[in-house]
């Protein structure tokens, strides 16, 4: 097994380890309410600010952000003086951090839907994407009202463009070093993305069931109702 593959499991194996800290659990342990029996039985942003409340929710949606952001940098300075493009590694980093949010071993490989997670690796990874994407998952969820649906979308089209702006030359940033894309890479920065994206939606299968059905509850602007359940 050559120090490559080496490199790359190690690398999603820190993103793992730092994606099972799921902060909406530990804030609803700390409140005396297991997550996973409320609401939708999710442990993300969503059902945290439903069943706890605002500030629980933005802080959950905090530390899903973060915890991606942690495991690539850590990433990079373990294998920045090894490695001839340090931004692979750093991408299969933070898909590690969302498989952990995901499939949290503590939580018996369940978890939350990966979505603030994603924001994190989209964010540091590929920047022009990601405001593109967050502007998508805002004016769905204002238009629809469906915090799934904007997830949803979100997750499609950062998969999406981040094909078409490496074809056309777009991802790079020469003035940082991980985001200077070596054209012998995008095949599996393509792969590894469209496996986030694929592993959103999947994640997001019984919200896609319920938005069918017409059955999605939608999210409220109006304090006095009830959230969306994420």
């Amino acid at each position: 097994m050559t120090s490559e593959i080496i490199y790359r499991i190690i690398s999603v194996l820190i993103g793992y380890v730092l994606g099972n800290f799921t902060m909406g659990y530990f804030l609803g342990k700390m409140n005396n309410v297991d997550l996973r029996k409320e609401g939708s039985g999710n442990v993300g942003m969503t059902n945290t600010m439903r069943t706890l409340g605002v500030k629980a929710g933005i802080i959950t949606f905090a530390v899903d952000f973060i915890k991606a952001v942690l495991a690539m940098f850590i990433v990079y300075f373990i294998f920045r003086s090894r490695v001839d493009f340090i931004g692979l590694y750093m991408v299969y980093a933070g898909v590690g951090a969302i498989l952990g949010h995901d499939f949290t071993i503590f939580l018996n490989f369940k978890g939350g839907k990966g979505i603030a997670t994603s924001a994190g690796l989209v964010a540091i990874m590929f920047p022009k994407i990601f405001f593109i994407s967050l502007a998508i998952f805002l004016i769905t969820v204002l238009i629809s009202r469906y915090v799934s649906l904007g997830s949803l979308l979100g997750s499609i089209s950062y998969g999406v463009l981040v094909v078409i702006f490496g074809e056309l030359g777009w991802l790079s940033v020469p003035s940082i070093e991980w985001l200077t894309y070596p054209r012998e890479y995008m095949a599996e920065i393509y792969f590894i993305m469209l496996f986030a994206t694929a592993l959103a939606i999947f994640q997001h299968r019984e919200n896609i069931a319920r938005l069918v059905k017409h059955e999605e509850r939608k999210v409220s602007f109006s304090k006095s109702k009830k959230k969306n359940v994420d």
